[in-house]
């Protein structure tokens, strides 16, 4: 509608009214992980040579991730397996590497179990020749 009034053209529009609106925002953080904690090697009862024991890696990841550990060069000329994360063991020679855990867009910190098999004769499990090593699963 547009109306004249003292020589000024004045326009309106109709059917114009005040609804709210929706926003997305969106906030990106750079991916991280780091490894927090690892606790002694705990001994469970094994017969014979073969000992078994497990760590606990406490951990933080903000993105998806996998926990890899690496077999380190040692004197130790034991045998060593590892469970990977589909639950098999994997042996580990020194500069081998195994996936042992995996997360998926995780947020905070979780803590996982990783599980060895140790031939040695030897009764001591608590130092293990490993290093672990966490990969961040990039996102795209």
């Amino acid at each position: 509608m547009i109306a004249a009034l003292s020589g000024v053209s004045l326009a309106a529009q109709v059917g114009m009214g005040s609804n709210l609106a929706q926003i997305a925002l969106v906030v990106r953080v750079a991916p991280r992980a780091s490894i927090e904690d690892v606790s002694p090697a705990v001994r469970s009862t094994s017969p014979g040579s073969l000992r078994e024991a497990s760590v606990k890696v406490r951990l933080f990841a903000n993105t998806g991730y996998r926990l890899v550990v690496v077999r380190t060069p040692s004197s130790q000329a034991s045998r060593l397996w590892v469970r990977s994360s589909s639950g098999d063991f994997h042996e580990l020679v020194p500069g081998a590497s195994v996936t042992v855990a995996q997360g998926a867009r995780s947020a905070g910190q979780s803590e996982r179990e990783v599980s060895y098999r140790l031939e040695s004769a030897a009764d001591a499990v608590e130092s293990l020749p490993v290093r672990y090593e966490i990969v961040v699963t990039p996102t795209i």
